[in-house]
């Protein structure tokens, strides 16, 4: 279609619109800078961003110092080891009987004597009075340091004391020779004897302990390497009138006396026995001293006795070696022991008076156990790599069968350093 319209009225607002033609239904809308696309090669990131990081950074950093320092604290503060040892053992049979000796040659058991006075006292019926002149008495022990060889003293040996006053035994006695230790000391062979006064009268009494020579051994070598001592008082001397006492009542009497010192003989006895030591049953020998009587309240009597008893003992790390060179095969004279401190009956069965040896009847099934040096071990461990820990138990064979070892904090591969810090447990091998 033509346009009619005169040029001269043209202008951009008569300019006819098509009617295919239609407005925009959504304005444009603007942009504003804040929002446009940067285009800087260099872009800074947003500040909040950046404080997260390094808060992030700062949180993992004392995290990681946190469990640093509680890794060393357990370390340190629970650090430790425990090593638990099965030693060697094995079961024997007893073999019957075994002779012991005083003094034990090399290879045999040998047998100690331990003393001890007890003393008991009751009273009686004054029945008039009569003239008494009785000697004073006591225990002494016999000592041997002159050679291994032993000493046959005769009846009526005289022993002086220091002030001269002279004392004699009344039966022959074998004293033991001296014997070698382990680590070349001797130790002196002994025995007990009980001594009487050379005369009545309580010049005799002596509650002081008092050290005895013996007067037939001057200008011997043997005088200086024989000596005595009493054990307890020695008393009964006494010359004058006492109260008297009849004959019945004096029978009573010395049976409760002996009554309540027997009863508590063997209580004392067993305090007495050191650890690691047997009683010999049946080697229990007692003397009884005579009964001394003294003016009591009113019409009564005091009487007191005393006595001595000596028991026959041996060592049960020793007996466990002799033991183990008779019955087990291979046993090389490795320190030994029992598994229970009195495994085995021991009975006296015979005695010899000349020479002091025991036959000892044995009864019991033992099991012997390999003992070893528990602070060697300890001390070869310490500060070691787990590593090694087989390799140093090796060198206590054959005295440890299995071993085992548990050291804390668990990702520890060494032994401390502090042997408090170390323990070593012995698992007992007769279960």
């Amino acid at each position: 279609m033509q346009d009619m319209t005169p040029p001269g009225e043209r202008s951009i607002r008569n300019i006819p619109v098509s009617t295919g033609h239609h407005r925009r239904s959504t304005p444009i809308q603007p942009v504003s800078i804040e929002e446009q696309p940067m285009h800087n090669d260099e872009q800074t990131p947003p500040p909040r961003r950046r404080r997260s990081s390094r808060r992030l950074l700062w949180w993992t950093a004392g995290i990681v110092v946190v469990c640093g320092i509680a890794g060393l604290l357990l370390a340190t503060l629970f650090e430790g080891a425990t090593v638990s040892i099965t030693p060697k053992s094995q079961q024997i049979t007893s073999p019957g009987n075994i002779v012991a000796f005083p003094n034990a040659p090399t290879g045999s058991l040998s047998y100690q004597t331990i003393t001890l006075t007890r003393s008991a006292t009751t009273s009686a019926q004054a029945s008039g009075t009569q003239h008494v002149s009785t000697q004073a008495s006591g225990v002494i022990t016999i000592y041997n340091s002159y050679s291994t060889a032993p000493q046959q003293l005769v009846a009526t040996t005289r022993f002086e004391a220091g002030d001269g006053k002279i004392y004699r035994i009344h039966a022959a006695v074998t004293v033991p020779g001296q014997k070698k230790n382990t680590d070349g000391s001797m130790t002196p062979g002994s025995v007990v004897a009980t001594v009487y006064a050379d005369a009545a009268g309580d010049s005799y009494n002596r509650t002081d302990a008092t050290t005895f020579t013996i007067p037939g051994f001057k200008n011997d070598p043997r005088y200086t390497k024989f000596s005595a001592q009493s054990q307890g008082a020695i008393s009964g001397g006494f010359v004058g009138d006492k109260p008297a006492v009849s004959s019945t009542d004096m029978h009573n009497a010395q049976t409760t006396l002996k009554t309540q010192i027997d009863q508590g003989l063997q209580a004392a006895i067993d305090a007495q026995i050191p650890t690691g030591y047997m009683q010999v049953q049946g080697s229990l020998q007692t003397t009884y001293n005579d009964v001394v009587s003294s003016a009591g309240e009113g019409s009564n009597v005091s009487l007191s006795e005393s006595a001595t008893a000596s028991v026959a003992i041996v060592s049960g790390d020793e007996l466990a070696g002799i033991l183990a060179k008779l019955l087990v095969s291979g046993y090389n004279g490795e320190p030994v022991t029992f598994a229970s401190p009195n495994p085995l009956s021991l009975q006296l069965a015979t005695s010899s008076g000349k020479t002091g040896a025991l036959t000892i009847l044995l009864q019991g099934n033992p099991t012997i156990v390999w003992t070893f040096d528990q602070n060697a071990l300890k001390d070869q461990l310490l500060g070691k790599s787990k590593d090694t820990f087989q390799t140093v138990v090796h060198s206590f064979e054959p005295a440890i069968e299995k071993a085992e070892a548990h050291i804390r904090p668990f990702w520890k591969a060494t032994f401390p350093t502090d042997a408090d810090k170390l323990d070593i447990e012995v698992v007992d091998s007769s279960n």
